[in-house]
């Protein structure tokens, strides 16, 4: 088999351009596609830890072995886990919302709990409103908010009793968190 000049080169540049080629792509990382909620997730873990270093003076934040975020100064700190963020559907648009539960502490007491609300407004995640309220919130689904509250404060030795909780649904109108209904109501005197 003898070959002509232009198939010889052919055969000995196809080689080497196939080995530069390869070589350069090597270092780099293939780029994924980020999931919506993932996306969201970690939108709202930065909106919570600014909005919490704006409440304090010289804020220091650190994250422990469980993925906790602790954001704090010398006088008071704040608490949360990104793995507690709640993703789903707030208000009336198809954009993913999300809700961020801050735990604020004076010394070892819990001073108070915010719920932080982080509507979804063209693609991007925006602190719309926060509350305070000492309550867990159970899921966000079909656009209402399920939670569970304590019926007695926190002071009462009743406080954590499985009888004095009760189930209250929410939904978000006009920028504000409405009860819709009790799901189940229990306490003792």
């Amino acid at each position: 088999m003898i070959l002509n000049l232009p198939e010889m080169k052919l055969r000995l540049l196809l080689p080497v351009i196939l080995s530069i080629s390869l070589s350069c792509h090597q270092g780099e990382q293939p780029k994924l596609i980020e999931a919506p909620a993932e996306k969201n997730r970690k939108e709202a873990v930065a909106i919570a830890e600014e909005y919490a270093r704006n409440q304090l003076k010289d804020a220091k934040v650190s994250a422990n072995v469980n993925g906790f975020i602790t954001v704090e100064d010398s006088l008071r700190k704040f608490i949360f886990d990104p793995a507690r963020i709640i993703t789903g559907y707030i208000d009336a648009d198809s954009l993913e919302d999300a809700i961020v539960t801050l735990t604020s502490f004076n010394g070892q007491e819990i001073s108070l709990i915010e719920h932080l609300i982080l509507l979804n407004t063209n693609g991007k995640l925006m602190l719309i409103r926060s509350f305070e309220a000492d309550m867990k919130i159970l899921r966000l689904k079909d656009r209402i908010l399920t939670v569970e509250v304590h019926t007695k404060p926190r002071t009462s030795p009743l406080y954590n009793c499985a009888a004095c909780k009760a189930i209250i649904n929410y939904k978000f109108k006009e920028g504000d968190l409405v009860k819709i209904e009790e799901a189940s109501t229990s306490s003792h005197d």
